[in-house]
């Protein structure tokens, strides 16, 4: 390393919540000409209760084709993408994109240089301000014939002030998002596809994604990022976060920054620890977060114990190249051919998350040590990781599940329908959370059909008896204050916008006869306790007089009838 859309109008009007992350909001890219990538696909999906429609296929490459050229990128990922968004009933709620191994880790550009997939897929269908140039398959910028990163990544929290850093680094400059995390009370928004507007030179509304990838030496490595992440989920470890400092100046880069955190962490009341001299034969650690840079960290990363939603990153250049996710065919050498240390190394080893970079990046690029304090507050592994990397359309690789929330503690939901649940009959979805519940969302079948900014939510759905239906709920918890001693800001206001769902595989049974003056009423127009499909409670004016003779009549004539609800359906680097 040298040193240095398419988009469909939402089914419901108004405005929504902002939300952390939740099944809702996950769409899976996987090799459509792999099994193994379909399996882990639809483990991920099962696992974390997304709805079927949001399983995206991608063809035209080997489980073996490690890069790609932008040519077919573009026909066979991109164009794949904007279909798949443009069959379901709410792209709007698509934030999240999870690729699956068996696809390409590289795009070859034209100009001699290359993003990683990932990186190609986050920034989608990005156009320059005021035109219709696309980002994708662009060159990057250079200088003497060295290409850099210069597309600004318009969530990076920011940089903060590092003269109370107590250590330097002749490369710090790039890394400073702790010291602004902790003197601002107000932290950022959980991220939101939406959120993203025009940022300097590009126009990034509607196509910007939260992207991460589900792989390491194996598709069994793979699956066990899936179980991690989903066990992380509120586990709020007490292993320490552990900065180690790194095995040279280029790639430590981040050092100061990284020894800042562990220091606030600690204030805060967190385990945290930090390591130096350089130990490239650290092991036996209990690990909740591990940041060093060094081209050789081979020899400990297996004597380490990681916690669930335990993220790593290694500062140094090559190790996300494709060829490190390769095993020798017998499997006795993992990988095969190393350059640097493998990222996969970290998942074979434990790790929930990982980043990494698929070509020379320049030390200015990776994510900063700031992740392990918005992480704290419950906001997501992966969104957390993009939050304080300061550059888009690069290098990056992000492995691990993006709704991995070890800090987290997600909202209890549950639906009070049974199996043979009557087809006209309401049912409730109720929430709790300790800071209260902002927002509930039910969606059938993938499709969103009623909410509520209400800790409950009633709903009658259509269909006929005999139908089998998913129900999705999904209540967003409100964002409530937490106290880190310490810091210069110590009230502190996180949004993490929280999610917490429940689902039921729901058939409808048969209908049941509601009651003559029920029907009457709604048949009448007078007030009832809920209207089938609202979703919400009809007020309750007084009818006048003349309402109830007219009923009074009618109960004498009409006879009872079932009723059946609608169906709904530059600096230098390593």
């Amino acid at each position: 390393m040298r040193p240095y859309l398419l988009l469909i109008a939402p089914l419901l009007s108004g405005s929504h919540a902002h939300a952390g992350g939740g099944p809702a909001n996950v769409l899976v890219l996987y090799n459509a000409e792999n099994d193994p990538s379909l399996d882990i696909a639809n483990h991920y999906m099962v696992s974390r209760d997304i709805p079927a429609n949001q399983l995206c296929p991608v063809f035209g490459y080997w489980p073996t084709d490690q890069v790609t050229t932008f040519e077919d990128y573009d026909t066979n990922v991109l164009g794949a993408l904007n279909d798949c968004l443009s069959t379901l009933p709410q792209p709007d709620e698509i934030d999240i994109l999870v690729i699956v191994r068996g696809l390409p880790y590289r795009v070859e550009l034209d100009d001699g240089f290359s993003t990683s997939l990932q990186a190609m897929l986050q920034i989608a269908n990005t156009s320059r301000r005021g035109g219709t140039e696309m980002l994708a398959g662009l060159g990057h910028s250079t200088s003497d014939g060295l290409h850099y990163a210069s597309v600004r990544n318009p969530m990076f929290v920011g940089d903060g002030d590092q003269s109370s850093f107590e250590l330097s680094n002749p490369y710090m400059i790039h890394y400073s998002t702790a010291a602004q995390i902790v003197s601002q009370s107000t932290q950022p928004r959980s991220f939101k596809r939406e959120q993203a507007a025009e940022w300097f030179t590009w126009d990034f509304s509607e196509n910007l994604f939260l992207v991460s990838r589900l792989d390491g030496f194996d598709y069994d490595d793979a699956r066990d990022l899936v179980d991690r992440g989903t066990a992380a989920d509120g586990t709020f470890p007490t292993a320490p976060i552990i900065c180690m400092e790194a095995a040279d100046s280029a790639r430590g880069a981040r050092d100061p920054e990284c020894h800042f955190t562990i220091q606030h962490l600690a204030e805060a009341g967190f385990e945290a620890e930090w390591v130096s001299p350089f130990d490239g034969e650290l092991s036996g650690e209990s690990l909740a977060g591990f940041m060093t840079g060094t081209t050789s960290l081979q020899t400990g990363l297996d004597g380490h114990e990681w916690a669930p939603g335990a993220f790593a990153c290694n500062l140094t250049s090559y190790g996300a190249v494709p060829q490190n996710f390769w095993c020798s065919e017998d499997g006795s050498a993992c990988p095969e051919s190393e350059m640097q240390t493998s990222i996969a190394r970290f998942v074979r080893s434990g790790a929930t998350g990982v980043h990494g970079t698929t070509n020379e990046p320049l030390n200015n690029s990776f994510v900063g040590a700031g992740l392990f304090l918005l992480q704290t507050f419950g906001y997501g592994m992966i969104e957390s990781a993009l939050f304080t990397q300061r550059y888009l359309y690069w290098q990056n690789i992000l492995l691990g599940d993006p709704l991995a929330s070890p800090w987290a503690e997600r909202p209890l939901v549950t639906i009070d329908a049974t199996d043979e649940h009557p087809a006209n009959q309401p049912f409730t979805v109720h929430a709790t959370h300790p800071d209260g519940i902002n927002e509930i969302r039910l969606y059938i079948d993938g499709t969103r059909v009623s909410e509520s900014d209400e800790d409950s939510l009633v709903y009658t759905s259509g269909g006929s008896p005999g139908q089998t239906v998913e129900l999705l709920a999904v209540a967003i918890a409100k964002n409530g204050e937490r106290e880190r001693p310490g810091w210069p800001e110590p009230n502190q206001q996180p949004r993490p916008d929280i999610q917490g769902w429940s689902t039921v595989r729901l058939t409808l049974g048969e209908n049941e006869v509601q009651d003559t003056a029920d029907i009457l009423l709604e048949d009448s127009g007078l007030p009832s306790e809920q209207k089938a499909g609202c979703g919400c409670s009809a007020g309750q004016p007084t009818a006048p007089w003349w309402a109830y003779l007219s009923l009074i009549a009618l109960l004498r004539r009409r006879k009872p009838q079932a009723q059946t609800a609608p169906s709904t359906m530059s600096s230098p680097s390593p």
